[in-house]
């Protein structure tokens, strides 16, 4: 990719009225570097019938296993992300458009277009699946999964007013059992380049780094070959682009001369989405995992921040913070191949049988 093509991609995606900061190229390349090494990237321009650049994308070309047999795939560029857009436009018509072109055009043979991963848009996305309807496009929709999310609407404690009374005792012991056992007690949030660039941007990478590396989820992906590098060399490099762009967001909780916990976030736009992070397990009895999140939370809510995206799956330990979730999306269109055929035909099938 050229600097035209980013300078464009950057013009399109502040043009959108969607905004995802996993659709950035720093977050896409950095993914395409570090995992997409034997995958063919395609990077796709849409125009208009004037000429007018009107659309862009990001796609691998993949050939994926299926249960009727290999087939041939572009599909998105989603690593480690949280929802994304199918591609960048004005308006859910014109992505529409953009998709049409690109069924129509690719000059090879595909069995699906895969779209993962995909923000509801607020709406956008059911008005997107009229407008496919409407061309028509053979497609189906389905549920990726459910993210929970924190809206900061209250005051800490009506928010605290509003949980169960075991819940409440439960949230404000996190905190309290931690500063009453260690006199060092401390929550630090890095946002601003300059925050990060006086404690020290590689120490701060380092250190939370370390502390991963030694937690059970490192050691989990340790057993899984490249896992760990790749993951934490991911989010480094992540850390490294979007500091200078005032988008990351790393918290730490100290105590015990010693880090207990941390979070690396991306803050876009007033809304904080959490990625990355863990505990040490050997303070584990003091719940140093929930205390951040609860200071992460209290933070927010006086920084003014709109919501919290937990992100991953609606894990059980989540719903003690909040019932709220954003739902995330699958987009297939399906080609022209015989195997796609016989897909298509399946899901109409089980979608009548349901009915």
């Amino acid at each position: 990719m050229d600097d035209s093509f980013r300078n464009q991609w950057l013009a399109l995606w502040e043009a959108s009225p969607y905004h995802s900061p996993f659709n950035r190229l720093q977050w896409i390349e950095t993914g395409i570097e570090l995992y997409g090494s034997n995958k063919e990237v395609l990077p796709i321009r849409f125009f208009d019938q004037s000429g007018v650049l009107v659309s862009m994308g990001m796609f691998h070309l993949v050939e994926e296993q299926g249960r009727l047999g290999k087939h041939k795939v572009i599909r998105t560029i989603e690593y480690n992300s949280q929802r994304i857009l199918p591609v960048l436009a004005k308006d859910s018509a014109t992505m529409a458009k953009a998709l049409h072109s690109l069924y129509l055009h690719y000059p090879h043979s595909l069995d699906y277009f895969d779209f993962y991963k995909l923000d509801p848009l607020d709406d956008g996305l059911s008005d997107l699946q009229k407008h496919l309807k409407s061309i028509p496009l053979e497609f189906s929709c389905s549920l990726f999964n459910e993210q929970p999310k924190f809206l900061l609407n209250l005051p800490w404690e009506d928010y605290l007013a509003e949980r169960t009374q075991g819940h409440r005792k439960k949230i404000r012991r996190y905190t309290r059992k931690l500063q009453e056992e260690y006199s060092d007690y401390q929550f630090l949030r890095f946002h601003t380049k300059e925050e990060f660039e006086a404690y020290g941007i590689e120490p701060l990478l380092s250190e939370i780094i370390e502390l991963y590396r030694s937690s059970w989820q490192g050691e989990s992906l340790a057993q899984k070959g490249e896992a760990l590098s790749l993951l934490t060399t991911f989010y480094q490099r992540v850390a490294r682009a979007l500091i200078p762009l005032g988008l990351m967001d790393i918290c730490l909780l100290m105590g015990d001369n010693h880090l207990l916990a941390f979070e690396l976030n991306i803050c876009d736009r007033d809304v904080v989405y959490m990625m990355f992070g863990t505990y040490d397990r050997d303070y584990a009895q003091w719940s140093p995992g929930n205390a951040i999140l609860s200071e992460i939370i209290q933070d927010s809510l006086l920084r003014g921040y709109s919501r919290i995206e937990f992100g991953g799956e609606y894990l059980e330990y989540k719903k003690l913070w909040t019932k709220e979730y954003t739902s995330s999306y699958q987009l297939r269109i399906y080609g022209n191949t015989p195997q796609a055929t016989v897909k298509k035909w399946i899901q109409k099938i089980q979608k009548h049988l349901k009915k």
